[in-house]
């Protein structure tokens, strides 16, 4: 009786032992914010300048993933416009562009949003060279490339409408647009 007691004992403690001797689980860190650039050149076709052209000086990006599908994207716009003839470069449009993003592919709390995506795009912007507002809507379309889990390059295209209303004027214009977009960045 006494043997079986203390051999009960003995394998009681050993599975103890056993079951102490597991390593620990990585503690994981959820990846939700996509930091990064988004270039931005535009021809300025209907200036006087024939051959001007706008370039993003802070091409700012920023996404939050809400969850495995959905992410909101705000992008800052600060284009300097360059001119011909040595006209001097000045700050031609203030705005911001907000899109939110639907991707196809499910994310997993390590990584972030990677796969083909689309959603809705609005871009509210005061043009200061010609003292007037726009309101962009749109929709985007485009495939992110994740790297390494965090690392990502989403190309995109976007079209919609701008709507480009003067302040002295009693008329708004509709413009149809269409660009590609490039953003290159980090998941945090």
């Amino acid at each position: 009786m006494k043997i079986r007691v203390l051999v009960l004992v003995c394998l009681l403690q050993l599975t103890l032992m056993v079951g102490a001797q597991e390593e620990p689980r990585p503690v994981v860190k959820p990846v939700q914010y996509f930091v990064g650039i988004q270039p931005g050149l535009t021809v300025v076709p209907f200036d006087e300048y024939r051959s001007a052209f706008d370039v993003n000086m802070i091409p700012f990006t920023i996404e939050y993933a809400l969850n495995r599908h959905w992410a909101l994207r705000v992008h800052s716009t600060w284009d300097l416009e360059i001119r011909p003839d040595n006209y001097p470069a000045v700050l031609s449009t203030v705005g911001v562009e907000i899109a939110a993003h639907f991707y196809l592919a499910l994310k997993n709390n390590e990584e972030g949003h990677r796969g083909f995506f689309v959603g809705p795009v609005i871009s509210p912007a005061y043009h200061r060279l010609n003292h007037y507002y726009s309101f962009g809507i749109g929709g985007e379309a485009g495939f992110s490339f994740l790297f390494g889990n965090r690392w990502s390059i989403s190309l995109s295209a976007q079209a919609g409408t701008k709507l480009q209303k003067e302040s002295d004027n009693p008329y708004m214009r509709i413009i149809p647009y269409s660009i590609p977009v490039v953003a290159l960045g980090i998941w945090l």
